[in-house]
């Protein structure tokens, strides 16, 4: 086997990982990091780190759906925008 079909071999298998990851919902993500915090073979910080990563819903780390309760009182109320559309002569 060649170096490149190793490469091939080791970084097709993590990216196929990777978009999987990104593209399930937020409740099998936690689902599995909880799965995989509890698992014996893997080293104790990999565990703790899973543990605390899977215990705080961030969301899309906007910092905008979590917070929006705490804020909801500070904010001001919307106001009318008026958009004008204008047709360019052709």
């Amino acid at each position: 086997m060649t170096l490149q079909g190793i490469a091939v071999a080791l970084i097709v298998p993590l990216c196929a990982l990777y978009g999987a990851w990104s593209l399930i919902g937020s409740g099998t993500r936690m689902r599995l990091r909880r799965w995989l915090a509890a698992r014996a073979w893997l080293p104790a910080a990999w565990s703790r780190r899973l543990a605390q990563a899977g215990s705080a819903s961030r969301g899309c780390a906007c910092d905008g759906c979590d917070h929006a309760a705490g804020h909801a009182a500070k904010r001001a109320p919307p106001t009318e925008s008026i958009v004008q559309l204008h047709r360019r002569g052709t």
